[in-house]
Formats: structure tokens, sequence, C-alpha cells
């Protein structure tokens, strides 16, 4: 007499890519190459939420790609593939918007989001005029040049939560004016 039949369990995404990078390291080469294309889509989506339909996507989504293939010896096999593989992505979108000189920082506030590009197409030398010199310096430092919190506080001299404190109070301001 046969028992009940049994079904194949659920696979979603991230089991996916974990089931195909085990195989991949067990020397699969299909598999790899579905976990590439597995990655590459995931990735599109993922980098598309955050900078458009941009001419420069699938150059970004294929920087991703090539780090993952070089990193991969960094994965711990029993982690799940889809945190590490969203973190790459993260440091190449951070990497492509200090290329472009637009930051990534995103302050949150109870109602919602301030994202520096909302001053996209103002005139950010007027804005920043308005700030106490302060907080001027700090995201002409962070937002502009590129530098990281910890650099521009280096560069100025003081410590790492005061330039964060001068980034954020000075992204909070200018948001104020703009929208005054």
């Amino acid at each position: 007499m046969n028992g009940p039949a049994k079904t194949a369990p659920t696979v979603t995404s991230g089991d996916r890519l974990d089931l195909l990078m085990a195989a991949a390291r067990a020397g699969d080469a299909a598999a790899y190459r579905d976990f590439l294309g597995e990655a590459s889509q995931r990735l599109r989506a993922t980098l598309a939420r955050k900078i458009g339909a941009d001419a420069e996507l699938e150059d970004l989504v294929q920087e991703a790609l090539i780090a993952c293939h070089e990193k991969r010896h960094t994965l711990d096999p029993g982690r799940p593939v889809a945190p590490w593989l969203n973190a790459i992505a993260r440091y190449k979108l951070i990497d492509h918007w200090r290329k472009r000189g637009r930051s990534p920082i995103v302050l949150a506030e109870a109602d919602g989001e301030i994202a520096a590009d909302e001053f996209a197409g103002l005139d950010i030398t007027a804005l920043l005029g308005r700030l106490p010199h302060a907080q001027a310096e700090a995201i002409r430092l962070t937002h502009i040049e590129g530098l990281t919190n910890a650099e521009a506080s280096e560069r100025v001299g003081i410590g790492l939560s005061a330039m964060k404190l001068r980034v954020h109070r000075g992204m909070l301001r200018l948001k104020e004016i703009v929208d005054g």
C-alpha cells in the first residue's frame, strides 16, 4: 500500500541561492552558472529600486556580480547567501553614488525619510549658505566630496559622533528650508 504522496518542499529564492551556492562549492559548474543568473536577477531588481532604469544599472549589476565572484570565499557556508549578496549590492551602490557625487545617506524621521537627493536641481551652494558653518561644512565634506563621516571628522578635528550630529542636523535644517 502506498503512503501519502510527498510534496516537494517550497524553495524560496533565498533558499534557491543557498542551494545553488552549496552545489557550486561542491564543484557543480552548472549550479554556479545558475547561481550567477539568479543573483543577477535579484541584484538588478534591488539596484533598480534604488537608481531606477538608469543607464548605469547594467554596469552596476556587473560590478556586483564580479564582486560576488571574487569574494565568494568570504561567504560562510553556514550562513544564508541573500544577506551577503545584499551587502555587496549596497557597497557597490555606495561606490556608484560616490562616483556620481550623490549621497546614499538617508535620515529616518518620525513621518518618513529624508534622502539627500531631495535637493537635486536646487542651488546647493545657496542652501548651504543658509546653514551654520559647521553644519554646512559637514554636509559639504560628506555629501559633496564623498568622505565618510570618519574621514570628515578627522579632517575637521572633531569626534565621529559630533560629525554625524552635524550632518544630521544640517540635513534636517536643509529640509526645513526647502519645504518652507
